[in-house]
């Protein structure tokens, strides 16, 4: 422990402009806003999942629990990130299908349609017929609403940067009941573990600065 705090002071050593902007940054990212503490940690959990950053998932996931959220309702969230990667990389087969059909240079992403949607599945149905029922209980109202779900869906979609998923998922949210503002501060909490994700990993960096120091 003692390791890790003197590897963070000699990170933020090394640009302390940088780290004071993103400590204020981050801090206001996860004020109560729009969305209370406890959801905004929620989504940070499952986006840290996508990001893969282990020290993300260490440090969210108790302070998720400090704002009152449950192993039930953590581990549904994990869940929507779980499904989310997988929606990201199934939508994305548009662009391998208009590609196998020599249409690539019809533009960077195809439009989607019914037809493109029964290419997709005739190309692999069981696993499309796999999928589905997957992620409908992925996103059925359990331990968390549906509303919150979406709200983790959609900062999840900016992670993968998946603009189908992230057009269905804004659509949905604001079906499920989510406010404009509220969509807005899950993308921010999104933005915020990105590049979490990438000053955390810096930790690795410095190991390496101090073989050569």
């Amino acid at each position: 422990m003692e390791n890790a705090r003197k590897l963070a002071q000699k990170k933020a050593d090394l640009a302390p402009k940088q780290i004071e902007a993103w400590r204020t940054f981050s801090r206001t990212v996860f004020q109560e806003g729009a969305l209370d503490e406890k959801s905004k940690q929620l989504i940070a959990v499952a986006v840290a999942h996508v990001t893969q950053c282990p020290y993300c998932i260490r440090a969210h996931t108790p302070q998720a629990m400090r704002k009152g959220a449950t192993k039930e309702e953590i581990m549904e969230a994990i869940w929507v990130a779980a499904a989310g990667r997988a929606s990201g990389a199934y939508t994305h087969a548009s662009i391998a299908v208009d590609a196998m059909e020599g249409n690539a240079e019809a533009g960077l992403y195809p439009t989607s349609t019914p037809e493109m949607a029964r290419k997709k599945a005739d190309l692999a149905l069981k696993q499309v017929e796999a999928w589905r029922p997957f992620s409908n209980a992925v996103f059925t109202a359990g331990a968390l609403d549906e509303k919150t779900k979406q709200l983790i869906a959609l900062a999840i979609s900016h992670v993968t940067q998946c603009a189908n998923c992230i057009k269905g998922h804004t659509k949905t949210a604001q079906l499920k009941g989510a406010s404009n503002e509220q969509m807005m501060e899950a993308i921010w909490v999104a933005a915020e573990m990105r590049a979490g994700a990438a000053y955390a990993h810096a930790s690795i960096a410095m190991e390496e600065m101090e073989k050569f120091s």
